[in-house]
């Protein structure tokens, strides 16, 4: 029907479905779509073999630290790790993370920091999530919509950041149980308390939320879909940032908090969206914020892309 309104208008081709677009690869199969950068991985992989990038099973390694204290300090280390292209493959992966792979977000997040003066630890390291990424270049994004019900996840880890102390945040929005938007950023301000990072965390998030809500809206009439109202959930793991929300009490340890933060509490007392608790153990946001192990990586990357 769209093609048959498109043509009344314009010179279409019909080029059938689609396979490829923009780097990225889409599979349909028995209702459900599937994206993926195989192809493109490999190009990569190709690319850059000569530097024997090991086969990782992790994007990057449980307790692993990353810091200035690591970049060069001598002329050789600066004429060594020139010769590298390390912004290059940093470019790839980047790419890759933000079209199709979640799981390594949080890693590319981390090397993305060390851009302009890495050291051969940082090196090391990037190749190792290389290895990562060609060693899962089968993993696939399931997209499909049946409830067109939208979660949003949460999370952060406090203070860090080993140069700065400033914490690390990390979001995912699920939609109908499918990743469509996702990310890992370096918060702007030090925060005093865990709840403090995850509150600048939430805030980010319900950001996040209203706009792919008022996108539902204008896409159902009534705000309501499939029969029933639009009723968005935010899910944080952190008791004391929910409860913060949703009192209107202040006290010497949350008077500081900057007030352009408060338009959740605003948000949550006019029942915008529902603010829950969830364990830290299936918080999908978890992911985004910190090196996981295997067996934490394994979980959520099954339920993310869609086989839980």
């Amino acid at each position: 029907m769209v093609i048959d309104i498109l043509s009344t208008h314009f010179d279409v081709k019909v080029l059938g479905k689609t396979r490829k677009l923009l780097g990225v690869e889409f599979e349909q199969y028995k209702g459900n779509v599937f994206m993926h950068q195989e192809s493109y991985i490999n190009e990569v992989a190709d690319r850059y073999m000569q530097y024997k990038f090991p086969i990782a099973s992790l994007p990057i390694a449980k307790g692993s630290v990353y810091s200035k204290s690591q970049c060069p300090k001598s002329e050789e280390e600066l004429k060594e790790i020139s010769q590298l292209p390390y912004r290059n493959i940093l470019g790839c992966l980047s790419f890759i993370a933000s079209r199709t792979r979640p799981d390594i977000s949080y890693a590319v997040n981390i090397f993305s920091q060390f851009q302009s003066n890495p050291g051969i630890f940082h090196w090391n390291g990037l190749l190792r999530l290389l290895g990562y990424v060609f060693n899962t270049k089968s993993l696939k994004l399931k997209l499909s919509c049946n409830k067109a019900q939208l979660v949003v996840y949460s999370d952060a880890d406090f203070a860090s950041n080993r140069d700065d102390r400033t914490s690390v945040g990390g979001q995912l929005v699920m939609l109908d149980n499918s990743p469509i938007e996702w990310r890992t950023f370096k918060q702007k301000c030090v925060t005093l308390s865990t709840m403090e990072s995850e509150f600048v965390a939430m805030t980010e998030a319900t950001r996040e939320l209203i706009w792919f809500d008022r996108i539902l809206i204008e896409c159902f009439e009534h705000n309501v879909i499939f029969g029933k109202p639009i009723q968005s959930t935010l899910f944080v793991d952190n008791m004391a940032t929910i409860d913060f929300v949703k009192s209107p009490i202040e006290n010497c340890r949350s008077k500081h908090i900057d007030v352009k933060l408060f338009f959740v509490r605003d948000l949550v007392f006019k029942n915008a969206f529902n603010l829950k608790y969830v364990n830290s153990k299936l918080n999908l946001a978890d992911i985004f914020t910190k090196p996981l192990t295997k067996f934490e990586l394994e979980k959520f990357v099954s339920c993310i892309f869609g086989n839980c």
